[in-house]
C-alpha cells in the first residue's frame, strides 16, 4: 500500500490536503472522495513517502467486489447455467 496527498479545493479555491492509503494514485482519488465535501474537486494526486508513521485521513478504497457486494451479494461465486 502507498501513500497519497490528495489536494482537494472548494468553488472559492480555498485548499486543503487529505492524505489516504491506496495501490495507485487514481485509486487514490477513490479514497479521497468520502472525505470531500460538496464543491470540492482534486486538484492534484502525488505519491508521499512512508514516514512510518501510517496517518491517514480515510482507509483505502474499496475494492469492485466490495462496492458490488451490497446489490449482488454471491453472485461472484455463483455459476448459472443458463
Amino acid at each position: 500500500m502507498k501513500f497519497y496527498e490528495v489536494v482537494v479545493a472548494d468553488a472559492q479555491g480555498a485548499e486543503r490536503k487529505l492524505r489516504v492509503p491506496s495501490p495507485t494514485d487514481v485509486q487514490a482519488a477513490d479514497a479521497a472522495a468520502p472525505l470531500m465535501k460538496s464543491g470540492e474537486s482534486i486538484l492534484s494526486i502525488r505519491e508521499t513517502p512512508d514516514d512510518g508513521l501510517q496517518r491517514t485521513d480515510g482507509p483505502p478504497p474499496r475494492t469492485q467486489a466490495e462496492e458490488l457486494a451490497p446489490t449482488t451479494p454471491d453472485m461472484a461465486a455463483r455459476h448459472d447455467p443458463s
